[in-house]
Protein backbone atom coordinates (compact mmCIF):
# COMPACT_ATOMS: atom_id res chain seq x y z
CA UNK A 1 0.00 0.00 0.00
CA UNK A 2 1.32 3.38 -0.99
CA UNK A 3 0.65 6.35 0.96
CA UNK A 4 0.39 9.66 -0.87
CA UNK A 5 -0.32 11.74 1.60
CA UNK A 6 2.83 13.55 1.99
CA UNK A 7 3.43 13.68 -1.96
CA UNK A 8 3.23 17.43 -3.37
CA UNK A 9 1.10 18.43 -5.66
CA UNK A 10 2.67 19.16 -9.22
CA UNK A 11 0.95 21.66 -11.31
CA UNK A 12 -0.07 20.60 -15.05
CA UNK A 13 -0.14 16.71 -13.96
CA UNK A 14 -1.43 14.92 -16.64
CA UNK A 15 -4.45 12.42 -16.52
CA UNK A 16 -3.78 9.02 -15.43
CA UNK A 17 -4.68 6.03 -17.54
CA UNK A 18 -7.45 3.70 -16.63
CA UNK A 19 -5.30 0.88 -16.03
CA UNK A 20 -3.04 3.29 -13.36
CA UNK A 21 -5.73 4.92 -11.72
CA UNK A 22 -7.12 1.54 -11.04
CA UNK A 23 -4.25 0.54 -9.71
CA UNK A 24 -3.41 3.64 -7.67
CA UNK A 25 -7.35 3.59 -6.35
CA UNK A 26 -6.06 -0.03 -4.55
CA UNK A 27 -4.67 2.14 -2.43
CA UNK A 28 -8.00 4.48 -1.50
CA UNK A 29 -10.42 1.69 -1.08
CA UNK A 30 -13.57 4.29 -0.06
CA UNK A 31 -13.31 6.56 -2.89
CA UNK A 32 -15.01 5.45 -6.37
CA UNK A 33 -14.48 6.26 -9.56
CA UNK A 34 -16.63 7.97 -11.67
CA UNK A 35 -18.54 5.68 -14.56
CA UNK A 36 -17.07 8.25 -16.97
CA UNK A 37 -13.32 7.32 -15.51
CA UNK A 38 -13.09 11.52 -15.22
CA UNK A 39 -13.37 11.56 -11.21
CA UNK A 40 -13.25 10.08 -8.27
CA UNK A 41 -15.31 10.41 -4.93
CA UNK A 42 -15.96 9.45 -1.48
CA UNK A 43 -19.21 9.69 0.43
CA UNK A 44 -19.35 9.93 4.32
CA UNK A 45 -22.80 9.56 6.45
CA UNK A 46 -22.94 11.06 9.67
CA UNK A 47 -25.60 11.88 13.06
CA UNK A 48 -25.98 15.52 12.20
CA UNK A 49 -25.32 18.50 9.89
CA UNK A 50 -22.67 19.97 12.12
CA UNK A 51 -20.09 16.96 11.37
CA UNK A 52 -21.16 16.63 7.73
CA UNK A 53 -19.96 20.84 8.06
CA UNK A 54 -16.99 20.09 9.45
CA UNK A 55 -16.09 17.53 6.87
CA UNK A 56 -16.44 19.93 4.00
CA UNK A 57 -14.85 22.64 5.92
CA UNK A 58 -11.27 20.65 6.47
CA UNK A 59 -12.00 19.65 2.91
CA UNK A 60 -11.84 23.05 1.97
CA UNK A 61 -8.55 24.40 3.97
CA UNK A 62 -6.85 21.49 2.77
CA UNK A 63 -7.77 22.30 -1.33
CA UNK A 64 -6.75 26.27 -0.27
CA UNK A 65 -3.67 25.19 1.49
CA UNK A 66 -2.61 22.83 -1.49
CA UNK A 67 -4.01 24.60 -4.42
CA UNK A 68 -6.00 21.75 -5.63
CA UNK A 69 -9.69 22.15 -5.19
CA UNK A 70 -12.83 19.67 -5.07
CA UNK A 71 -16.47 19.69 -5.46
CA UNK A 72 -18.05 19.49 -1.99
CA UNK A 73 -21.60 18.85 -1.68
CA UNK A 74 -23.14 18.35 1.97
CA UNK A 75 -25.59 18.61 3.89
CA UNK A 76 -27.87 16.92 7.15
CA UNK A 77 -26.35 13.81 7.86
CA UNK A 78 -24.24 13.56 4.84
CA UNK A 79 -21.15 15.11 2.65
CA UNK A 80 -19.57 14.24 -0.87
CA UNK A 81 -15.93 15.11 -1.75
CA UNK A 82 -15.36 14.62 -5.40
CA UNK A 83 -11.62 15.25 -7.23
CA UNK A 84 -10.86 15.99 -10.43
CA UNK A 85 -8.49 17.72 -12.97
CA UNK A 86 -10.68 19.59 -15.43
CA UNK A 87 -7.56 20.95 -17.15
CA UNK A 88 -5.79 17.36 -17.89
CA UNK A 89 -9.62 16.06 -18.35
CA UNK A 90 -9.05 13.16 -15.55
CA UNK A 91 -7.84 12.22 -12.62
CA UNK A 92 -4.60 13.14 -11.89
CA UNK A 93 -1.67 12.21 -9.46
CA UNK A 94 -2.87 15.35 -7.38
CA UNK A 95 -6.01 13.71 -6.87
CA UNK A 96 -5.32 11.10 -5.59
CA UNK A 97 -3.00 13.20 -3.41
CA UNK A 98 -5.24 14.95 -2.08
CA UNK A 99 -7.87 12.03 -1.43
CA UNK A 100 -5.13 10.05 0.81
CA UNK A 101 -4.53 13.81 2.64
CA UNK A 102 -7.94 13.98 3.45
CA UNK A 103 -8.72 10.24 4.50
CA UNK A 104 -5.08 10.89 6.75
CA UNK A 105 -6.85 13.95 8.15
CA UNK A 106 -10.03 11.93 9.40
CA UNK A 107 -8.25 9.07 10.76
Amino acid sequence: MTDRSKDKIVEGAPALLPDELRRALADLPDWRLAEDGKSICREWRFKNFRQAAQLANLAAWQAEAAGHHPDIAFGWGHARVTYATHSAGGVTMNDLIMAARLDTALG
